[in-house]
């Protein structure tokens, strides 16, 4: 004991968090305050009793059970950021209870002391500001967000942390990782070192190798050469895999190929699987005369079609040329229509074109193509010239004297337009309907002309392929591919050597920590076991050397816990200084030996730092601590079933919370 007590007495700094004061209120307002509990540096016990045989709830509460020590921890979480299913849980029952109400605490971060407000309304974030004030902060808002000192605690508390991801992941270390397990869940039970979060989870990747590799990191175990050697072994395992997979691909691809072409042109030529793809014999069937047979097959049909789509292209062109025909005589009519229109509503523009119209006629030369006559010898020619002549002006008055004949010219035209409509949309028809025809015939021509070659490319791609399966070439690449798999292999050989090398070179750091292990567990057990650490260790970290069933198991996880705590004032150190253990002693743990653990630790505090201690130790408790513990300071808070003034809540609610009922230990009341 007194080697425990020379080591520990010269680290006398203050611890990095620790938590001065708790309060629960039932709204905004100091006088609204329903629980205060002040907590100093050094252990803190929070003590529920067992009821008093005349009390009604002296089987209900029995051991001390439903008095509010787990919601007492969840409470000091929730102050902390920490969130989860248990933490939800909690605040929804109390929102029943209490609207308006919340937690607040005042919190000290390193040489900074804060006011934390909380609000039971997960639509409330909270508040915080600097000092000690927190009956001001229950009235007036902080001066910065919940958000924004929760930001600010987890750099400072992280700040120590090296490296700051896991190496063999790069999940970064938050802040939570640290509070699970500084914050032991009291659903945990206690199992194992590593079991921070019970049902919940921690927010890591991998639930077994991850959390050794926070705790490492927080402790200042995690060699920095130690640190880049696994970043380095997951890198290589990374590239041994792709180059892996490459020289498979390389070596299959080949046949992949092959099997590819072949069952393509199995499903082309519709031939059995069986049919093999060439044959010595000329009498005997093979997928290459199956080729054959299909060209030939192929050209007689190409051929076909492609005199059917002559003797279409001939038949749409005659019919292009009548329907040309028609749409003329249409157009004719149309125009003669609309000009004898315009003069016979006397439209002056209309003499415009009929001007127009008769230079035109005048002008013409040459041979009439329907009478074989000159133009000028043109009866039809002649009369349309005299039809269109009349004297006078270029008004509408010189219209006007030839009225009656642009009527009966206007109401000839329209019939003959009319006569002209129905076959000209006949030749239209039978045009649009010979066009498709010829289209789906160029279709089907053109796939014809697709499909003669189509057997013989794939066969020549097959034997490309066949070729290349054992081409020099390829046997180079895949000889290049499988020396690099077997560099990197040889890689990751070396490396796992010298990581082997620097895991088994005990740094001073660890040799310090196992050595406060020792010391520690040989004041508790006066020399009876001695303890060691083995830090890569995935479940037993912290290792008492004798056998004692499941007490000693939970006490080998409490001894590994303080030894952490103790030892967060060194300097390589970045643990918070700060722990809570919810009910140690219900996870089948004997009652002496938690006595005599709580009673060293309130030795160590008293004869190492008098009222100095470098650490904060929260634990809550059903069985009696030891008489000098049971007593201020050391004691903050007694819980008490027998009356409601002793409930962590000053009074019992309607029903059992939701926490008491899957817990079977607690609920707020």
């Amino acid at each position: 004991m007194d080697d425990l007590i020379k080591r520990l007495s010269t680290q006398t700094t203050a611890p990095r968090l620790w938590i001065e004061r708790l309060a629960i209120f039932s709204e905004p307002g100091a006088d609204h305050c329903i629980r205060s509990i002040p907590f100093r540096r050094g252990i803190n016990i929070v003590w529920a009793r067992e009821p008093d045989d005349n009390s009604t709830y002296a089987g209900v509460h029995a051991a001390g059970h439903g008095v509010g020590k787990t919601s007492l921890c969840l409470l000091l979480r929730y102050c902390l950021g920490d969130s989860g299913k248990a933490i939800d849980e909690l605040r929804d029952e109390l929102l029943d209870e209490y609207p308006q109400g919340g937690v607040g605490a005042v919190v000290h971060v390193g040489s900074e002391v804060f006011a934390v407000l909380r609000f039971f309304n997960p639509h409330r974030e909270g508040f915080a500001s600097p000092g000690d004030d927190l009956d001001a902060l229950l009235t007036d808002d902080g001066t910065q967000s919940f958000k924004d000192f929760e930001a600010h605690l987890s750099a400072a508390m992280l700040s120590g942390v090296s490296p700051r991801t896991i190496p063999e992941t790069g999940q970064a270390i938050l802040w939570r990782h640290v509070l699970a397990w500084m914050a032991r869940d009291q659903g945990g039970r206690f199992k194992s070192f590593f079991s921070w979060r019970e049902g919940e989870g921690t927010g890591l990747q991998r639930s077994r190798q991850d959390p050794p590799i926070v705790m490492r990191a927080v402790l200042g175990l995690l060699d920095q050469d130690e640190s880049q050697l696994l970043m380095r072994l997951r890198s290589l395992e990374i590239e041994l895999g792709t180059a892996e997979e490459a020289t498979a691909g390389l070596r299959q691809e080949p046949s992949l190929i092959r099997g590819r072409i072949e069952s393509e042109l199995r499903a082309w030529l519709r031939v059995a699987a069986d049919l093999p793809m060439r044959s010595d014999d000329l009498f005997k069937d093979s997928v290459e005369t199956a080729i054959r047979g299909a060209k030939t097959t192929t050209e007689a049909k190409l051929a076909r079609l492609n005199g059917e789509d002559e003797a279409l292209t001939n038949e749409l062109f005659d019919l292009r040329v009548e329907h040309q025909q028609r749409k003329a005589d249409y157009d004719l009519a149309e125009a003669d229509y609309q000009m004898a229109d315009a003069a016979r509503r006397k439209d002056e523009s209309a003499y415009r074109q009929i001007a127009e119209k008769r230079k035109k006629l005048e002008s013409l030369v040459g041979a009439c193509e329907h009478g074989r006559v000159g133009f000028q010898e043109c009866t039809h020619i002649q009369n349309e010239i005299q039809t269109l002549s009349f004297a006078g002006g270029r008004d509408q008055n010189a219209l006007a004297k030839v009225g009656a004949d642009w009527t009966a010219r206007a109401a000839q035209a329209l019939e003959r337009r009319t006569l002209a409509d129905k076959p000209l949309q006949s030749a239209k028809q039978r045009v649009d309907a010979k066009a498709r025809e010829a289209k789906a015939l160029r279709i089907k021509r053109d796939t014809a002309a697709l499909e003669l070659d189509r057997g013989q490319r794939l066969l020549a791609e097959l034997e490309r392929w066949e070729l290349a399966s054992g081409s020099p070439e390829a046997a180079k690449q895949i000889e290049q591919s499988v020396s690099r798999c077997t560099e990197i292999a040889q890689n990751i050989d070396a490396a796992k050597v010298r990581l082997a090398t620097l895991q088994h070179e005990r740094s001073s750091r660890e040799q310090s920590l196992s050595g406060l292990t020792d010391l520690f567990a040989r004041a508790l057990l006066s020399n009876e076991a001695f303890g060691t650490l083995e830090v890569r260790d995935e479940t037993r970290p912290f290792r008492l050397s004798l056998r004692g069933g499941e007490a000693f198991r939970v006490l080998e996880i409490l001894l590994g816990d303080v030894v952490c705590l103790l030892d967060a004032s060194d300097p390589a150190s970045a643990f918070p200084g700060l722990l809570i253990h919810d009910c140690p002693r219900e996870a089948d743990m004997g009652p002496r030996p938690y006595r005599d653990f709580l009673h060293l630790v309130e030795r160590i505090e008293r004869e190492a730092y008098g009222d100095s201690a470098p650490f904060q130790y929260i634990v809550t408790t059903t069985t009696p601590p030891p008489e000098s513990l049971q007593q201020k300071p050391f004691l903050s808070l007694t819980l008490d079933p027998s009356h409601d003034e002793g409930l962590l809540f000053g009074r019992r609610f309607s029903a059992f919370t939701q926490t008491e009922r899957l817990s079977a230990h607690e609920g707020p009341q």
